[in-house]
């Protein structure tokens, strides 16, 4: 009884040698995410504007299980520090009541961060974001020898959210290009 088995088992082995192979060979190839893929955690750009669309509502940062999150704003001590130009929706929040040319305002720095690291992306502050300002992009390779370049800044996750955007709106032109043609084949039979 064992000789049968033996044998069986080198008759799998033998049919699987001959099979083609299913490795892909990373990073010369690569596979197909996932239309539903959670990579980096990204903020999608304003359509008119190209400026976040995050209103500050601060529901990310409460509801990251791991802290990943962090917003706020931060006084910028440097002599004649003026970030009024850098006033974006989401910092009013902050500053309710505050005008942006006030001075003492020009000397506040406001900041969006969410650590990769320590992201599990679970997916949770995308769904309660009121604005839908925060994706899960495709973004999945952040190897690196340095930590601290895994903690992404609010103008890193805009340019995530531009990458992300203009690779689906290419993807779905590649599909819609699909169905045309594959609607004109049919309508010519």
């Amino acid at each position: 009884m064992e000789l049968v088995n033996q044998v069986a088992g080198f008759f799998v082995t033998l049919r699987a040698f001959f099979s083609p192979t299913v490795t892909v060979e990373y990073p010369d190839a690569m596979r197909e995410l996932a239309p539903r893929f959670r990579g980096a955690v990204a903020l999608l750009p304003h359509p008119e504007t190209g400026r976040e669309k995050c209103v500050g509502c601060g529901l990310c940062p409460q509801i990251c299980p791991v802290d990943a999150i962090s917003i706020g704003v931060i006084e910028d001590d440097r002599q004649g520090a003026d970030h009024t130009g850098d006033w974006k929706p989401f910092e009013h929040y902050y500053t309710k009541g505050l005008d942006p040319a006030d001075p003492r305002a020009r000397s506040l720095s406001f900041y969006y961060e969410i650590s990769e690291t320590r992201c599990m992306y679970c997916g949770l502050c995308v769904e309660v974001c009121p604005v839908e300002a925060i994706i899960m992009s495709h973004h999945f390779e952040m190897a690196t020898t340095n930590r601290g370049t895994t903690i992404y800044n609010k103008d890193q996750l805009i340019d995530l959210g531009k990458t992300y955007m203009a690779e689906l709106n290419e993807r779905l032109d590649t599909q819609a290009r699909a169905v045309g043609a594959a609607g004109v084949t049919q309508a010519n039979e």
